[in-house]
């Protein structure tokens, strides 16, 4: 080896050694000279004795944990057995759909009793009571204009030409059952 190589090896280990040292100071730690001085480094430390404070909460306990907020002395709390809910009566709905959740809902109500302002009730509509199902797909298709003459809320209702005559008969299947 060169001797510039051999002067970078030496600064190198004693940068080295310099800075482990450094590190066993910051941890507390003394570099041990021996072999007894390191197996007596490497000896367990004795047990604390728990630590109760001036309330009579455990604030260390026995292996000498810190307990935040006293919890070392907090004992399990045996809870009694939650009674059963009471199951509330159900009233029969009729099927719902999908499509009219997700399409119509909005305006009409989850239930299609209407929303105040937006649109009617339609299990009371003469509209979908009269009308056969292709009447009420095209009327879906086509949709209500606000100033419509037939339109009693002022209210557009959209056109829903977009959708199939598949999701619309569908709709129109679950108004007529309502």
């Amino acid at each position: 080896m060169t001797d510039a190589t051999n002067r970078f090896s030496a600064v190198l280990a004693s940068g080295l050694l310099i800075g482990a040292l450094v590190l066993l100071s910051a941890c507390g730690q003394k570099p041990a000279e021996d072999a007894d001085a390191a197996a007596a480094a490497e000896a367990p430390a004795p047990v604390a004795a728990p630590q109760v404070n001036e309330r009579g909460v455990q604030t260390v306990d026995a292996d000498g944990n810190v307990a935040p907020f006293g919890m070392a002395s907090r004992k399990p709390v045996p809870l009694p057995e939650p009674a059963a809910a009471p199951v509330a009566e159900v009233a029969v709905v009729a099927a719902t759909s999908a499509l009219y959740g997700a399409n119509c809902s909005a305006c009409h109500g989850q239930d299609a009793t209407g929303v105040q302002g937006l649109g009617l009730n339609l299990v009371d509509s003469e509209l979908v009571a009269v009308s056969s199902e292709t009447e009420l797909v095209a009327f879906l298709k086509e949709g209500r204009a606000g100033d419509s003459p037939d339109n009693t809320t002022g209210v557009p209702m959209p056109s829903f030409v977009w959708m199939s005559d598949e999701n619309l008969t569908e709709i129109t299947g679950y108004l007529q059952s309502l």
